[in-house]
């Protein structure tokens, strides 16, 4: 019995490894915030611009959460290692994304009222 314990507790770390990116989103994760969050914030920035106060924090610190992990000088090698060079790039185009939806809201919001002039 004492050996079988010994041989258990000698094995164990092998058996009780974690990974990286288990603690951190998931890319599935990843997208649907930076989809839907771009389709919102295209949305209101088109229909009401007052709501990109609440909005943009919102998705920002889901963004600025994910991306210190990666910027981690520990974390952020094994998040590459682990999730590819896929999950890197989407991690980085993510927010610029939402930032270029809620633009081109602005923009045909402003051309819109223009054209009604």
């Amino acid at each position: 019995m004492r050996h079988t314990l010994f041989l258990v507790t000698l094995l164990l770390p092998t058996w009780a490894r974690a990974e990286v990116l288990d603690k951190e989103f998931s890319f599935s994760t990843l997208l649907v915030v930076a989809v839907v969050g771009a389709v919102v914030a295209f949305w209101v920035a088109r229909r009401r611009p007052w709501l990109l106060v609440g909005l943009l924090p919102a998705v920002g610190i889901f963004f600025a959460s994910h991306l210190s992990e990666l910027l981690d000088p520990f974390v952020g090698p094994a998040m590459a290692l682990e999730g590819g060079h896929a999950y890197v790039v989407a991690s980085w185009a993510s927010p610029l994304f939402v930032v270029a939806a809620v633009v081109a809201g602005y923009v045909l919001r402003v051309r819109h009222a223009k054209s009604a002039l």
